[in-house]
């Protein structure tokens, strides 16, 4: 039988104490690694694409980081593709009324192809409406 907790007292302990001094930023690690102080004294200098070094470098790091995670995925999907190619497979039946679907490539292509004309025509929107609603340079 089980038993019943009803009627028990538990202690919950206290939460852990705050901090006497206050946190410092957490720094990214990555092979040119630079102290918070280095990249503030950095981003005063405006790259010529008009953002703060800062950003810039966020960037860089995400996309960095992205296509690392791209890559890895890729070689997971390979590995699999690899070992299930030895199992049995058969051929899946036509259905009547439905035609053949197109290539994976030329399906991928179309639907990148779709959403980076979706993405140019957002781009162009944002562009409008932050110059209609900041007509005058903020920097």
């Amino acid at each position: 039988m089980a038993k019943s907790l009803v009627g028990k007292v538990f202690r919950v302990p206290p939460p852990p104490p705050t901090p006497s001094k206050p946190l410092e930023e957490p720094t990214v690690a990555t092979p040119n690694t630079k102290t918070t102080s280095d990249i503030r004294t950095e981003s005063t200098i405006e790259p010529p694409t008009g953002m703060p070094a800062l950003a810039e470098t966020f960037g860089e790091q995400l996309v960095s980081t992205v296509k690392h995670g791209q890559q890895l995925s890729l070689d997971a999907a390979q590995s699999w593709v690899k070992a299930a190619s030895v199992l049995p497979m058969t051929d899946m039946p036509d259905i009547l009324g439905i035609p053949a679907m197109a290539g994976m490539e030329a399906a991928t292509t179309y639907v990148f192809d779709v959403a980076s004309d979706l993405l140019s025509a957002q781009r162009e929107y944002v562009l409008k409406l932050a110059s209609a609603l900041l007509p005058e340079k903020t920097l």
